[in-house]
């Protein structure tokens, strides 16, 4: 048992930098934006991390956080879909522990601020508070923190401003949004540095974990201004927005040294992230529409899903800020579930579809309609493989207007995903084909025939309200150390070194035993066990109340995980 001591407190400082991958450390090294990393680096050492699949925030950071796979922690991504509907999920259906409380298990104490799918909060006796994708308004409240108590305090100190979880507007259509919103993205992590810097002095903990999420946010928005060769980029860039992603990551660079410096010496330091960034390309995909030329998906056109979908991207553009939340309550048992659902399934024939995709912008895949499975399934169980075998042929000889393949491969979910909830995966992963290098992204085919693909106009390329944006997620994160006493990430057990291996190697920094949290660390986390993927396994249910979906679906909007 380790024994609590916080005379020099914290003995591990842990940051979480959301998108931070390996193209932009090594860019960003070269150019000297992020001296503090670098020296951390060099003092130890740093390793590229394999993302989940999709690489996307929520079951990422679980991943992190718990040292196990998504198909085994049971958070797939920021909705699940049941049936033909959809919901809204967050950490309230992870079904296994962090290692924050196996930490504290072993007599640390630990405070961890903002990273995503916290909340609602564990009781840790250090503290924690939630992170952005918190079902409370832009304000916050008690909530998202434990102990609440502590909300008051910041609150008390820091007023509503510091709080806010919501530093720019997306839904913005002023001329000048791009400068006020890298102005504010810097602000951002000011003032969380700020916080972070109290939260040591005032409350301290052995293990202090702080998470920066501007970095994405300006990774996703700024694309195209920071990558000379974006087929996105303006014709005319603002010098200012040309380092929007580097002011943002220098920023975060030098609330790192300040947090470094309000620590004791020889405090450990672990840098990760959960995925990294990458540009997109002016082309968009419409799988569905794939799938019905191949005969394998039929439309209902009696029931469109265009005007719902134009109710679902217009709606918040056209509201004012402070009233948006006021509209969303209003719609009452249908928003935001019912919106989404019919957006991506509403208007689907389920009587003639063997198989179909939601169309999520940054996670192509396709579900066969199965029978048992779904209300309506057409697909029995011993034709599923030849269905399969189908909607791989007709992905793999789509082309676009070039001529060029719009799929670049297709996974069996089972390569990929496995373990107790491995059926809330798709059963078919799509990787888009790259286009001159950039990524294409999915779109919906707002339930109507029509082209496969097409290329975005000039005045789509920036994307803003949901749009597909300029910067996306890439498959590699980075694990960063200033210790040379790590658990070495280049032996046998990690030489392909994943999120999952993030807790255990942390655990070992401060000693933790893991006998009894994992086996063995050479079993992949994650891997599947005897029983593990009983039929009784069932979809964790949402811990949301339908007001709670509401603000998350706002939320993600605006940041761009929901599309038009």
């Amino acid at each position: 048992m380790v024994m609590r001591k916080h005379n020099a407190s914290p003995r591990l400082l842990i940051i979480g930098i959301d998108g931070f991958g390996p193209e932009l450390w090594d860019e960003l090294r070269k150019r000297n934006k992020i001296p503090c990393l670098e020296d951390i680096s060099r003092l130890g050492t740093w390793s590229e991390l394999d993302s989940t699949t999709p690489a996307t925030t929520l079951p990422a950071w679980t991943s992190i956080m718990t040292g196990a796979r998504p198909a085994e922690h049971g958070i797939n991504d920021f909705t699940v879909r049941q049936g033909y509907k959809v919901r809204f999920v967050g950490a309230g259906s992870r079904k296994l522990p962090t290692f924050f409380e196996h930490l504290e298990k072993h007599g640390l104490d630990v405070g961890t601020a903002w990273f995503p799918a916290t909340y609602p909060p564990v009781p840790l006796r250090g503290y924690q508070i939630s992170g952005w994708d918190s079902p409370v308004t832009r304000r916050g409240d008690a909530s998202f923190v434990y102990p609440a108590s502590l909300h008051e305090e910041m609150l008390s100190r820091f007023g509503n401003d510091h709080l806010s979880f919501d530093p720019i507007d997306e839904f913005s259509t002023r001329a000048d949004w791009h400068q006020r919103a890298a102005t504010r993205l810097v602000e951002s992590v000011e003032k969380k540095a700020e916080m972070a810097r109290w939260l040591l002095k005032n409350k301290p903990v052995d293990v202090a974990a702080f998470y920066f999420g501007e970095t994405d946010t300006a990774a996703h928005h700024f694309w195209a201004f920071h990558d000379p060769n974006s087929p996105r980029r303006p014709a005319d860039v603002p010098p200012r927005l040309t380092s929007a992603i580097e002011d943002v990551y220098a920023a975060v660079d030098r609330a790192v040294a300040d947090l470094r410096r309000a620590c004791p010496k020889g405090v450990k330091i672990a840098i990760v992230s959960d995925h990294g960034s990458a540009g997109t390309g002016r082309r968009v995909v419409y799988l569905n529409r794939i799938l019905e030329k191949a005969g394998l998906l039929r439309f209902d056109t009696r029931r469109s899903a265009l005007p719902t979908e134009l109710i679902r991207s217009m709606a918040p553009g056209l509201i004012p800020r402070g009233l948006r939340r006021h509209l969303f309550r209003f719609a009452g048992g249908l928003a935001p579930g019912f919106f989404e659902s019919k957006a991506r399934l509403g208007a689907i024939d389920w009587s003639r579809t063997y198989a179909f995709s939601e169309e999520i912008p940054y996670a192509p895949a396709v579900w066969l309609n199965l029978r048992g499975r779904e209300p309506s399934g057409l697909v029995c169980e011993s034709d599923a493989e030849r269905i399969k075998d189908e909607v791989r042929k007709a992905l793999k000889e789509t082309v676009s207007d070039r001529g060029a393949p719009l799929i670049r491969k297709v996974h069996d979910a089972k390569e990929i995903h496995y373990g107790r909830y491995e059926h809330l995966f798709p059963d078919l992963i799509v990787e888009l084909a790259d286009e001159d290098g950039y990524q294409a992204t999915c779109q919906s085919s707002k339930g109507r025939p029509g082209a496969v693909s097409k290329k975005l106009p000039p005045s789509k390329w920036l994307g803003r309200k949901g749009r597909s944006l300029p910067g996306c997620h890439s498959y590699k994160a980075i694990l960063i150390l200033n210790s040379k006493d790590a658990p070495s990430l280049e032996s046998t057990q990690l030489q392909r070194p994943a999120l999952w291996h993030v807790a255990s190697i942390i655990s070992g920094l401060l000693d933790v035993p893991l006998a009894d949290w994992f086996e063995t660390l050479d079993r992949p986390c994650g891997a599947p066990q005897k029983g593990s993927t009983s039929p009784e396994a069932k979809i964790p249910e949402t811990s949301y109340t339908r007001e709670e979906e509401r603000i998350i679906a706002e939320r993600l909007k605006k940041l761009g995980y929901l599309d038009e």
